[in-house]
């Protein structure tokens, strides 16, 4: 089996990724694939270079390097870097996070979810749900844990991340954020499988 090392920076996405990446998987019909079941977590100070004025910031060579000598080491045929765009530009750290990582592990990308990976959830409950509740334009929005606090009372993405990732409809979610989709085609391109956009 081919393995996909996964890197994050929060600890909710620690608990969600393997799943979310599972979900996608499948999705796409991938076989001969499995995700490592235990996610490198990097602070984003070690991903995102806050040194240098945003919102154009690249990548940060310290943090990345650190991650994909983990994902060596687990003898990883891909490697994923998922972050959360906040207000960088996903346009710029992006590539240069991804050139970073294949020095290492030549089957590597870098994506970051527009603004934050709870952004993906609202959107994944429709915008019905989220109307009725006030909520308006997720990806404009600067604090979406809290608007997800709305939907989940006490939401904490170490507690509820998890669960609420296992509820999306990636065919729909994807039809909602291009910081998804965008999510979806790195596990297509990086598993060699073509995404099935039905």
């Amino acid at each position: 089996m081919n393995r996909l090392v996964c890197i994050v920076e929060g600890h909710g996405e620690v608990e969600a990724i393997t799943s979310l990446c599972y979900l996608v998987m499948s999705h796409l019909g991938v076989t001969g694939w499995l995700v490592d079941k235990e996610p490198i977590r990097q602070p984003r100070s070690a991903l995102v270079d806050g040194r240098l004025p945003g919102p154009k910031r690249p990548a940060r060579d310290e943090g990345i390097i650190r991650a994909m000598k983990l994902a060596r080491s687990r003898k990883a045929q891909a490697a994923l870097l998922l972050c959360d765009e906040d207000d960088e530009c996903a346009a710029v750290w992006g590539p240069d996070a991804t050139e970073r990582m294949r020095k290492l592990v030549p089957n590597s990308l870098a994506v970051m979810a527009v603004r934050e990976y709870e952004t993906w959830l609202l959107l994944a409950r429709g915008m019905i749900d989220l109307g009725s509740l006030g909520i308006y334009g997720p990806e404009k929005i600067r604090d979406a844990k809290k608007a997800m606090r709305l939907l989940v009372p006490g939401y904490l993405p170490t507690t509820h991340q998890l669960s609420e990732t296992r509820g999306i409809d990636v065919a729909f979610l994807r039809s909602q954020s291009r910081s998804f989709d965008k999510f979806v085609r790195s596990i297509e391109m990086l598993c060699g499988t073509p995404a099935d956009h039905g």
